[in-house]
This record gives structure tokens, sequence and C-alpha cells, in this order.
């Protein structure tokens, strides 16, 4: 089944489309949910919500199909982590 990915990003919310970018660049749900002060379970519905919209069968496919229709840009264009959330090792 093909998708239209033109009426599927006009059908990510603003907030679908920023937890994506956030998953994208490798954050868990919890990181992300720290990062713009939402729970994380939120998150995860989300990013299932868009999942389900671009008819991805898993995170890693929905970022893959994410990308390649342009829906995002490459990895590691988001600013860093705040200093609270930081890893240090």
């Amino acid at each position: 089944m093909l998708i239209d990915f033109d009426s599927a990003s006009a059908q990510l919310t603003a907030r679908e489309r920023e937890v994506l970018r956030l998953a994208a660049n490798g954050f868990t749900s919890k990181e992300i949910a720290q990062q713009i002060t939402i729970a994380h379970r939120t998150v995860e519905r989300h990013i299932e919500n868009a999942r389900l919209k671009l008819g991805a069968r898993n995170r890693a496919h929905l970022i893959s199909k994410a990308l390649k229709a342009g829906l995002l840009t490459e990895p590691g264009a988001v600013e860093p982590l705040p200093k609270q959330l930081s890893l240090d090792f």
C-alpha cells in the first residue's frame, strides 16, 4: 500500500511533528517529555498517532518513512538537551 505523504504530513499535528523530530534525533520518550514538559505517556501517544497516520510498523519505520517523505530534516538538526537532561559519563 502506498502512502500519500502530502496528505499524511498535513494530518500530523504540530506536536506530533515536534515529538517525531526529537525521536528521530534519538531522544527517549522520557527525555522528550522532560524537554517539552508533557507526560512520557503523552509522548508515546503522539508517536503512536504519527505511526498510524504514516502507516509505519514501528518507531524506526516511522522515522525512516518521515525522513524519506521529507517530513523531517536530517537527524542532528535539533538543539542539544538542556543541562539538567545531559547524560554525563
